[in-house]
């Protein structure tokens, strides 16, 4: 099975999927950049702006996790699904959780830096995938067959 990505802003890696919740009632495309230094899948606030995410729904993580200026309010979402499209259809991840950030910025230009953050697909998911990229080819791949080297 392969899930083909892109590059994409920041000239780095990027894989479509489909985010699921109940709790949420949310079913929408979220845009995400791979991110092998991030130990969980995290949805940032612009995303969750436009998701409609509602924080009072969702458990707050304490301490928060850290981020542009400090520590930043934490939510998780409990075992919400991710759809990705496959070579041969869609394929679906379940997880335990996804981090939901909500910076609180008192800058202008801070806020701004903050809005243009993409959601990260983190560890929690890469690390079940063997990850293929190859810049000159624009190919980004997420697998789990064994690729030869």
């Amino acid at each position: 099975m392969k899930i083909a990505g892109y590059w994409g802003e920041f000239e780095a890696p990027y894989v479509s999927a489909v985010l699921i919740c109940e709790i949420l009632d949310l079913r929408k495309p979220v845009e995400f950049l791979i991110d092998t230094g991030a130990s969980r899948t995290t949805i940032l606030d612009s995303d969750a702006v436009r998701l409609g995410i509602d924080y009072g729904k969702l458990q707050r993580f304490e301490p928060g996790t850290a981020g542009i200026g400090g520590i930043v309010d934490t939510f998780i979402i409990p075992s919400p699904r991710l759809l990705f499209r496959t070579e041969n259809g869609f394929y679906k991840e379940e997880l335990r959780e996804v981090f939901v950030l909500k910076h609180v910025a008192e800058e202008r230009e801070i806020e701004e830096r903050i809005r243009r953050l993409p959601s990260l697909l983190g560890r929690d998911v890469l690390n079940r995938y063997g990850l293929v990229l190859l810049r000159s080819d624009q190919l980004v791949v997420l697998t789990d067959e064994f690729i030869g080297v």
